[in-house]
């Protein structure tokens, strides 16, 4: 009787608990379209919250940026959807100008530009913030300046029998130049000095004998060598330039030969320390590759070599032998004034460009 007892009560307490459990259960959703994953009202207003609001946290705690446009994907999800391609073109302010300390292929050439210019087209953002592409430019025939873009022209070696078509050609065009100039005493070369300077164009140092084994024996050569064209000048034109040029450019080997692989070191070291300012170049012509080089490859190189840089030194030779120079003069100036370049002389204040660093 007593077992009955027990039976009895042991079934009972497991229908009660039968009982609970099943009004514990949520009652069933029988409409089949719901049992699958609906967007809620905070799901399907996602995408323009996110647009609307710099940062939205996504899932995981990451923060989307304001940038992405989101769309939704197959499984109710928002993914990325990736924006038209940015334009741009070679005008920008660009490619990274480079390095001083570079040494040249060839001494009178200059630089080879680094890879770094030609990377992503060269480009980067003008301070004004706009992009590249969309960075004002002049009409086709234009020369007004571009954010201070300044070309300086320099002819080296002269004067000579090119020195009259030079400056007959800058003179129509309206640019100014310098002039580093050697010491050649004629009464030829004193008068295209003096005619130099007459039309407004500025004379730079470029030693009295342009002799390598002589100026580059030591400092104390060098400045000697300086001085006597200083010298030379302010007798013959009342003028001292107040810019120098080292032939062959500041870091060029030729000099290696006499004064050993540190000498130019020594040299501009010592030269700036007197206060004298010296310029190498950005832009070679590379009318130095030959003794009469190709009219086109002068014309083309001035355009590679000056794409994207604001500011351009650019060398070419004032030499009887150079024709070629004179010939594509025109069309060098022509070009760098479309490309809203304006033409400076050098001066003390002008942008500096260096190889080698004192």
């Amino acid at each position: 009787m007593a077992m009955s007892k027990r039976k009895a009560l042991a079934a009972g307490c497991a229908a009660v608990v039968c009982a609970l459990l099943w009004l514990a259960m949520p009652p069933a959703d029988l409409n089949p379209e719901k049992s699958q994953h609906s967007v809620g009202p905070s799901e399907a207003t996602g995408a323009q919250s996110l647009e609307a609001e710099p940062q939205q946290q996504g899932q995981g705690g990451r923060q989307r940026p304001s940038s992405e446009k989101l769309q939704e994907g197959g499984n109710g999800r928002m993914k990325p959807q990736a924006g038209p391609p940015v334009a741009t073109d070679s005008y920008g302010y660009g490619p990274v100008e480079e390095q001083p300390g570079q040494t040249p292929a060839d001494p009178l050439i200059g630089p080879k530009r680094p890879a770094a210019d030609s990377a992503a087209g060269g480009e980067t953002t003008p301070q004004d913030g706009t992009s590249p592409s969309r960075a004002s430019k002049p009409p086709a025939d234009s020369t007004y300046p571009v954010k201070g873009k300044v070309a300086y022209l320099t002819f080296d070696d002269g004067p000579s029998r090119s020195t009259p078509r030079i400056l007959s050609i800058l003179r129509e065009h309206g640019v100014k130049a310098t002039f580093f100039v050697i010491g050649k005493t004629s009464e030829e070369s004193k008068q295209q000095l003096r005619n130099i300077v007459a039309q407004g164009h500025a004379l730079g140092n470029h030693t009295f004998s342009h002799d390598y084994k002589q100026i580059y024996k030591s400092a104390d050569s060098f400045k000697a060598d300086v001085d006597k064209l200083d010298r030379f000048l302010m007798e013959t034109v009342g003028i001292k330039p107040e810019v120098l040029r080292y032939p062959g450019g500041s870091n060029n080997q030729l000099s290696w030969r006499t004064g050993g692989r540190n000498v130019m070191k020594i040299i501009t070291r010592e030269m700036s320390k007197n206060g004298i300012p010296y310029f190498d170049w950005n832009v070679s012509s590379t009318d130095a590759a030959a003794p009469v080089q190709d009219k086109q490859s002068i014309i083309e190189s001035v355009k590679t070599n000056s794409a994207g840089k604001p500011n351009i030194i650019v060398l070419m030779h004032d030499m009887d032998l150079k024709t070629t120079t004179v010939e594509a003069l025109p069309t060098v100036i022509a070009y760098l004034k479309n490309q809203g370049y304006r033409f400076d002389v050098l001066s003390k204040s002008s942008f500096t460009y260096q190889f080698l660093k004192p």
